[in-house]
């Protein structure tokens, strides 16, 4: 897999590498919690708590794929210049998340299979946290 230069910007972005081995595309991950922050400059911060994991090629016995080092990644982007946010509701299920540059800033674009979209313009990100929440051992 080939890694986005992109990620370099985002701080600590080695934390989310480190347990998974590679930067996910978050393929199925889900949006539980966004924070939205005013700050005492002009721009505002939006941190978005994130359960993600591996799915492998193996099934389980039902026929669904496998899914292994389940965790929780906090996503805090500051400086936030422009942001679209569109259907959050019980259930936020991301298709995608790609990230490019724009000048000096950062893009980030969410797309859902489920709730919401985003689109967030910001000088920088950070991971703030990633907390396992299950074991990173696939059953046999």
């Amino acid at each position: 897999m080939t890694e986005n230069p992109v990620l370099r910007r985002i701080a600590n972005s080695e934390r989310v590498i480190q347990y998974f081995g590679y930067w996910p595309g978050f393929h199925d991950a889900e949006i539980k919690k966004v924070t939205f922050e005013a700050n005492p400059g002009y721009y505002p911060t939006v941190t978005f708590l994130i359960a993600a994991f591996e799915t492998t090629r193996d099934t389980e016995a039902r026929g669904s794929y496998r899914q292994m080092k389940h965790c929780e990644i906090e996503l805090r982007f500051t400086d936030v210049k422009e942001i679209d946010f569109d259907g959050f509701g019980h259930q936020n299920v991301i298709l995608e998340m790609e990230f490019a540059e724009q000048d000096a800033d950062l893009t980030c674009t969410i797309n859902g299979s489920v709730g919401v979209d985003a689109f967030i313009v910001a000088r920088a990100a950070e991971v703030i946290g990633l907390t396992i929440t299950q074991s990173s051992i696939a059953p046999a």
